[in-house]
């Protein structure tokens, strides 16, 4: 299962369904995956929100990563073509109303997207955009 960024800062965050989604990585029955990525927007969501050093925030994060068994992969060259379909079919600028436009996925959920699609694994996830997508995602539900 891939771990999106938004998983990993309600959790560090100690946001209202942080609890939820932890259990559900600790529940998880197949392994468990991130990318760079999503390590540095977790890492820069700490950082701004709870006004720390950035290094300390880094150190949360894989203090994190480390103990719920999370493995850290690289971003790869052959992850870019899937990362500009999902932009394609899936990106912000599908959406031309500021209110719908989170449903639209940003550059870093482009390559989420790409390391779990070339996976073929679930997302776990609390942006909705990703259950808009051909992705099997744990988390929120489709929306209209």
């Amino acid at each position: 299962m891939f771990v999106d960024a938004s998983v990993m800062a309600a959790i560090l965050l100690q946001e209202a369904e942080g609890e939820r989604l932890a259990a559900e990585i600790d529940d998880a029955a197949t392994p468990l995956v991130t990318n760079v990525i999503a390590v540095w927007e977790t890492t820069a969501a700490i950082h701004r929100k709870k006004n720390m050093p950035i290094s300390v925030s880094e150190e949360r994060v894989l203090s994190f990563l480390s103990i719920a068994g999370v493995e850290t992969l690289p971003v790869s060259a052959g992850e870019l073509s899937l990362a500009l379909t999902a932009f394609d079919r899936y990106g912000r600028h599908r959406y031309s109303s500021p209110a719908d436009r989170n449903k639209g996925l940003n550059l870093a959920d482009c390559f989420h997207y790409a390391s779990a699609k070339s996976r073929a694994i679930p997302i776990l996830t609390t942006d909705e955009g990703f259950a808009l997508t051909d992705l099997p995602t744990i988390g929120p539900r489709r929306s209209a």
